[in-house]
């Protein structure tokens, strides 16, 4: 055995310093992986905002799914009572069971955005077909509103050339969220749970994730008030996404 392993490292002897030039090339692409995996707060396509750099202490609150008769006017009336502004980005149909709801909304100083009509997972559709729900969904909340959206956010987070080409034709831009500031709150894992998710990471520019399902609504409206009060203690301030892509 002992032979055979030195006659099979002798057909590597002319090509070692390939050999070893690939290998530092692999190392570094993984030490180079690490790193952005460490420092980067979410992904790199210019098409999709998922944080803001910028150096003013300022943080947007997103809320998907609604309107819910049972949640939103609750989140509303914590971010109202704590002077504080979000954007909720809604899906039509909801929108269309609860107009007044959206328009409170925009009453309220918040910003409203595309979350489909559907709830569908436009990654999984045609080119047609999303752009048919997204300019279906505009046109309910225009409706409901007079404001027509200029963000999306899409279900499940997904996404690929065809929703990008998607957006781009119903002129919204897609905004995501910062990677260490998703909640999970649909999953119901704790009060505490979800604001040391919040509070843990929290950074200059990052848009924070919430759901405003009905599944989801206690410990979210139970959250809310101490992360409003902890992060404002830190010296932060809550602006739209809008407001926040203008501080960039």
């Amino acid at each position: 055995m002992t032979g055979f392993f030195t006659i099979s490292l002798r057909r590597f002897y002319p090509h070692w310093k390939l050999i070893l030039a690939v290998m530092l090339l692999l190392s570094g692409m993984v030490q180079w992986h690490r790193s952005e995996a460490v420092s980067l707060r979410g992904g790199t396509n210019p098409h999709i905002t998922w944080y803001v750099k910028t150096a003013q202490k300022a943080v947007a609150l997103t809320f998907d799914d609604g309107p819910w008769k049972s949640s939103t006017p609750k989140i509303l009336h914590i971010l109202t009572s704590n002077h504080a502004v979000a954007t909720f980005f809604v899906v039509g149909q909801q929108v269309v069971r609860n107009p007044q709801i959206v328009r409170q909304e925009i009453r309220d100083k918040m910003e409203v955005g595309n979350h489909t009509y559907s709830h569908i997972n436009l990654a999984r559709h045609t080119l047609r077909e999303d752009v048919a729900d997204l300019n279906k969904a505009n046109h309910v909340i225009k409706e409901a509103t007079g404001i027509t959206p200029t963000l999306l956010r899409t279900p499940y987070g997904t996404y690929n050339r065809t929703v990008l080409e998607a957006a781009r034709s119903a002129h919204l831009h897609m905004v995501m969220w910062s990677w260490t500031e998703d909640t999970r709150d649909w999953s119901n894992p704790g009060v505490q749970t979800i604001v040391s998710r919040v509070l843990s990471h929290i950074q200059p520019g990052d848009i924070v994730l919430f759901k405003s399902a009905t599944s989801s609504r206690q410990q979210t409206i139970e959250a809310l008030p101490i992360i409003l009060k902890y992060l404002r203690l830190r010296g932060y301030r809550f602006v739209t996404v809008s407001q926040l892509m203008k501080m960039q």
